[in-house]
């Protein structure tokens, strides 16, 4: 059976601390998951200010009604089609180079269990060295 799942990062800028939310489907609830795990973690910030792509689940309806809700936060757009201006680009690269491209992997768990462990390895995040990040087999 080929299994998804999917995840929804985000740095942040001059630290590039990693956080990221996982979920069955790429959808607005994943995002607006992220959302909440940037809210736990940021409560004392007055603003939260994304740089998000034009991804269909960072603008849908559901998204724009948890935004006007959570006020602290500010969601700006790249220009379509710019993905070398967003430095988690990278960050996904590096996890598909170093973790999911080829895995061996016989069970979802296994192989977000390394996925978890990429991610905790790669924060902070560079973003010049892609495919780097040490992963324990």
């Amino acid at each position: 059976m080929n299994q998804k799942h999917y995840l929804a990062g985000a740095l942040r800028a001059g630290t590039g601390q990693v956080h990221y939310a996982s979920g069955s489907s790429k959808n607005s609830q994943l995002f607006i998951n992220l959302l909440k795990v940037l809210e736990r973690t940021y409560r004392r910030a007055k603003t939260i200010t994304l740089i998000a792509d034009n991804y269909v689940i960072h603008k849908s309806r559901k998204v724009e009604s948890w935004l006007a809700n959570n006020k602290k936060f500010r969601v700006l757009f790249l220009p379509t089609y710019s993905p070398w201006l967003n430095p988690i680009e990278r960050l996904w690269l590096s996890l598909h180079e170093t973790v999911t491209r080829n895995h061996q992997c016989r069970y979802m768990w296994q192989l977000l269990n390394r996925v978890a462990q990429f991610m905790k390895a790669a924060s902070p995040f560079s973003g010049n060295r892609h495919g780097l990040a040490k992963v324990e087999r």
